[in-house]
């Protein structure tokens, strides 16, 4: 099989022969007598397409055979082959990306790059470097980005182990059989079986997008060519629209932010201070309204946090037990202050089951929430009793 991949990278369309076909599965494995369809490997994924307009799947490789799986069977012989190239020079813009990247934290920093994944969503290496600072990254960011614009022509070539361990490869690879380098002239020599740009000016740019630690690494997330490009619109469509609507220049966006998170905060404590008062307002009124020894409210209007609060303030101001419903989110509590002998989460065991209610708590506080609202008001009744037997 003549892997057309390795020839030219930029072969997206061609007609081959099949060699055999055979159904596995409800599937059909096809092998051709020539392919340029790339299978994963070394970090890269397979690429998309179809043979004869039937979708190509998966794509596998054994012994040199990529094998391509389809979910039907092609009845011609000679078939016409397509791969979506634009995510196919995605792959090859991003993945020569990564070289040039991993060799520059070598050549200013002496970081080797550990491992490599090219994703659809994001392209990452991880570093062997622990703390990367934001100097590091523009320093790093400015050299690829000056390789880059010098246009530096990529090789691609086979050599043997002894040829091989005469160049200044990062690493070796783990084989003695002829190998595959990929060389960004005078800068980088890698073993490498994916698909790479003629040119480094092809990857465009190269924009470090954010670093974490991980393990005793770094992990380096980047984009470059076409994806970078796409970020960069989406970005750019996000920064001005906040132009717009906060009526600032865009070097003025991160204080005008800062300034509303500010007024936030303050506004939020004026908010929470006024939600005390108004609270304890209540709670007084609950309090001073409340007849016999329990003091028992249902609201059509409050959620749980409210008389989550009301419940703790107007407790902590009596010493009856205190009984709130929530309507809207068909809750009810049961609390009080710790001067009662009343174990609220002991009462909640007992009786919720018999209303389909879930929930618990402790010997001051407890919680019961009800899928039907219509068994809320049997349950209170119950309640009451149960607390009035008790008391």
């Amino acid at each position: 099989m003549q892997k057309l991949y390795y020839e030219n990278p930029y072969i997206y369309e061609w007609e081959a022969k099949i060699i055999n076909q055979r159904e596995k599965d409800n599937f059909y494995i096809i092998e051709l007598c020539d392919t340029a369809f790339y299978p994963e490997g070394g970090g890269q994924p397979r690429d998309f397409g179809t043979i004869d307009g039937v979708e190509v799947v998966d794509l596998f490789e054994e012994n040199g055979i990529v094998y391509h799986v389809v979910n039907r069977r092609i009845e011609k012989q000679i078939v016409n082959c397509k791969i979506d190239f634009k995510r196919r020079f995605e792959h090859m813009q991003n993945h020569t990306g990564q070289h040039l990247l991993s060799s520059v934290f070598i050549e200013l920093y002496d970081a080797p790059t550990n491992s490599f994944h090219l994703g659809d969503d994001y392209v990452s290496i991880d570093v062997g470097i622990e703390n990367i600072t934001d100097e590091i990254v523009q320093k790093v960011e400015d050299r690829v980005n000056e390789l880059i614009f010098k246009n530096i022509p990529v090789k691609f070539y086979i050599v043997n182990f002894d040829e091989a361990k005469k160049l200044p490869l990062r690493k070796l690879p783990p084989t003695e059989v002829d190998i595959r380098i990929v060389e960004i002239e005078g800068i980088d020599y890698s073993p490498c079986c994916g698909t790479h740009v003629k040119s480094l000016g092809e990857i465009g740019m190269i924009k470090i997008l954010k670093t974490e630690k991980y393990k005793n690494m770094t992990r380096v997330y980047f984009k470059c060519g076409m994806r970078l490009l796409k970020d960069f619109q989406e970005k750019n469509t996000i920064i001005n629209n906040l132009n717009k609507k906060l009526s600032v220049p865009q070097n003025e966006i991160i204080l005008k932010i800062d300034s509303m998170q500010n007024e936030i905060k303050n506004l939020t404590k004026e908010l929470n201070l006024q939600k005390e008062i108004n609270i304890e307002y209540i709670a007084k009124e609950l309090i001073n309204n409340s007849e016999g020894d329990i003091i028992s409210r249902i609201y059509e209007d409050k959620k749980f946090d409210v008389i989550q609060m009301l419940g703790n303030k107007t407790s902590s101001l009596c010493d009856k037990p205190v009984i709130l419903t929530s309507i809207p989110d068909k809750k009810v509590i049961l609390t009080h202050n710790g001067k009662i002998n009343l174990n609220c989460g002991q009462i909640f065991k007992e009786i919720l089951p018999n209303f389909n209610g879930r929930g618990g708590g402790g010997p001051k506080f407890a919680q019961g929430s009800f899928e039907d609202i219509r068994n809320i008001n049997d349950f209170i009744q119950v309640l009451i009793d149960r607390v009035k037997e008790l008391s």
